[in-house]
Parts: structure tokens; sequence; C-alpha cells
């Protein structure tokens, strides 16, 4: 019995990562929650904002997140949770209308404001080279602040529910090109490692060695999206740039996405323990510049 114990516990300690950084989580305040409804796939969502971040925290403490990048509808939002627990990393989503560039700025340098993203523009009808976001982009390149931008699709009819300038096509990471030339000091990650736009991302990560992603939704939210992830992996794999993807559960209002991502990722068998720990913990920390 002893034996089957000691077994069983250095299992556990080769398969699942001790710890993580997620890059890509939400914040709200109870004016813009929108939550209280149970996704599609079975993942439940909380009733109230207090509940969501309760149980934000506590998969946090479960599963050894050590930091989470957040951002949200509101800048009150953000600072509600990075006050609830300083693992947390303020981030700025801009809603496809920026604050002004001086307010920007001045979060920028009180650390308010620690990731520019999540940049949102594609739900608008921008990319992150509309000349709206290049002196966003300055700033970010002048203080060494990360830009999070969202790539790939949206959910389901997304142009008739909350966003009609939203395209998929917009959401083609090859868009952004002149975004990583001009400003080459840039550290930007492609949320949603391009979703249907996979290989795309991965041709622009072997070009462009600065160049992150984080996986985000197509961990969790439905089989299609599933297999564009195990088909980016691959790829990923393949070219050579597993080093700069990074994990990001984007829970949205679902905090139990956190878990069913995590365990997503811990049981892809092309993927060795060590692949594992630099997609879930090694590459954010390289990428964030954290001791």
């Amino acid at each position: 019995m002893k034996n089957i114990l000691s077994l069983l516990f250095l299992f556990y300690l080769t398969n699942v990562s001790s710890q993580i950084i997620d890059m890509h989580t939400h914040s709200y305040t109870e004016e813009d929650y929108w939550g209280g409804n149970t996704h599609p796939t079975g993942v439940e969502s909380p009733k109230s904002v207090e509940e969501h971040l309760e149980q934000t925290i506590k998969l946090m403490d479960k599963h050894g997140i050590e930091y989470a990048v957040v951002s949200g509808w509101s800048l009150e939002g953000v600072e509600k949770y990075v006050a609830a627990d300083s693992r947390f990393i303020p981030g700025y989503m801009d809603e496809g209308n920026p604050i002004p560039v001086e307010q920007f700025e001045d979060l920028v340098k009180s650390g308010k404001i620690k990731v520019f993203g999540e940049v949102s523009g594609v739900y608008f009808g921008k990319t992150l080279n509309d000349p709206m976001y290049a002196p966003y982009l300055e700033i970010c390149e002048k203080y060494n602040i990360p830009v999070a931008y969202h790539s790939g699709g949206a959910p389901p009819m997304a142009p008739f529910t909350c966003c009609p300038d939203f395209r998929i096509s917009i959401g083609d990471p090859l868009l952004i090109e002149d975004v990583l030339v001009k400003y080459p000091k840039l550290r930007i990650y492609l949320m949603h490692a391009g979703e249907v736009y996979f290989e795309q991302a991965v041709r622009m990560m072997s070009m462009y060695k600065s160049l992150y992603v984080d996986l985000g939704a197509i961990l969790w939210v439905d089989p299609l999206i599933k297999d564009y992830a195990i088909r980016f992996l691959k790829l990923a794999q393949t070219a050579g740039v597993l080093d700069r993807v990074m994990f990001g559960s984007d829970q949205m209002v679902w905090p139990g996405a956190i878990t069913r991502s995590i365990d997503f990722i811990n049981n892809l068998d092309f993927l060795s323990n060590e692949e594992k720990q630099m997609i879930l913990y090694g590459n954010a920390k390289q990428f964030l510049n954290l001791k």
C-alpha cells in the first residue's frame, strides 16, 4: 500500500504543474457583471460579482496560480480585484474607445496599468494597426508595458448581439504585422493564439522572435475551438516556438474555466511535462520579467 501511495504521489508531481501564471482573466463591478448563466459546456457562473471574485481566488489557491493578468470593462473592476488579491496584475481593456492618452500614461507610471490589454478593437472593427492605438503603443514601448491583443473570433452571433462591426477576418494576426515592425521593442502577446488563424499565429511567431501568445478560450469553450488549440500546439511544437506560448484561462464569468483549461493542457499526451510547465508557468515568467 505504501508503494502504491508513493507512486501516486510521484505521478502527481510529474503530471501537474505546481506553479501557474494565468495571462488572461477578467474583473467586474456590480454594474457590468453579466454572469449567472451556465456556459453551454456546463461550467457554472456565479450569481454575483462578489461570488465571482471569491471563486476565482479560491481556484487560484487550489491550482497554485502565482499571478493572473486581469482586465475588465472598467478600471474600477480591475482595482477591486487587485485590492482583493495582490496576485492580480492590472491590465486595461480599451473597449474600442481608449481613455485619454495622458490619463493612460499617468496610470502606467503609477503602476495601476501594468498590461495594455485586453485590447479589444477587433470587436469594434479595428486592429492593433489602427492609428488610434499608435500613441498608446508608443507609451507601452517607452515604459516596457506588455500589450495583450485579442486575435481570432468571438462568441456566436457577436455582430448581432453586441458588436455590429465585428468580423472574424479582422482577428487575423497577419493584420498587425506592421505594428511588430514599427515597434520592435514592444512586448506583444496574441490572446487566443490566433484561434481559427492559429497557423498565421505560428508563422508570425517564427518570423518575429519577440511575439508571444496566450491560449485563452481555445482551451475550453467548445469542441471546434479546442481542436484549434491542439493543432496550434502541435504546430508550435514543430516550429520550435513553444517557448513563447503562455497559459491563459479567459474565465470571463465562469471561474471553473480555470480548472478546465489547466486539465486540458495536463491531459495532452504529445506535450512533455517540461513543455507543459513552460506553457503553464515558465514562459509567462520570462515574458513578464518576473524574478
